[in-house]
């Protein structure tokens, strides 16, 4: 199970990483068709936001599977740097309260997912692009980080029974 997720950690960085490089591509590229040509082509802004939100839509589980909250990272380090027991309780608390902020977008980004999927919607200025395509891949977004941290969750649990399992059994023999 953790090569999965190592995985599709990999993919996410991966997707992430080729989107910001395709949008600041296409951005020069207009800025360059702007400015020096004077020739603007639309569609290459279109493209470019709709690869930006697409690449945020991916960057967000990825931060989820490397358990970035950079504020709430603060704390843990500053209060329980040396108690991994309290560290471990603090990871479960923290992934619970994620999972069920992220559970209740769910409901919301359902009947947006549903709606997408029975009508279409097309760009304005590229009358075949179905836009839709985002709407499928916030759902998958919401999706991700509840596996993410539910399995930092489970790993922190899973710490837990060992730092446990360790204390009582620390010093017998086999």
């Amino acid at each position: 199970m953790k090569k999965i997720f190592q995985r599709l950690s990999q993919a996410e960085l991966f997707l992430a990483s080729c989107g910001l490089l395709i949008t600041v591509l296409l951005t020069f590229c207009q800025v360059i068709n702007r400015y020096w040509l004077h020739y603007e082509i639309m569609w290459i802004s279109d493209f470019a936001l709709y690869i930006f939100i697409f690449t945020i839509y991916v960057a967000i589980p990825y931060g989820a599977s490397q358990k970035t909250h950079i504020a709430v990272d603060v704390l843990p380090d500053f209060f329980y740097r040396d108690n991994q027991a309290r560290k471990a309780v603090f990871e479960i608390f923290k992934s619970t309260v994620t999972i069920v902020m992220v559970l209740g977008m769910a409901g919301p980004t359902w009947k947006l997912v549903k709606r997408a999927l029975k009508y279409p919607e097309y760009a304005t200025l590229i009358r075949w692009f179905n836009m839709n395509w985002l709407t499928y891949a916030m759902g998958v977004m919401v999706i991700l980080v509840i596996l993410h941290y539910g399995w930092h969750a489970a790993s922190s649990v899973f710490e837990l029974k060992k730092l446990y399992w360790l204390s009582h059994n620390q010093g017998e023999e086999k």
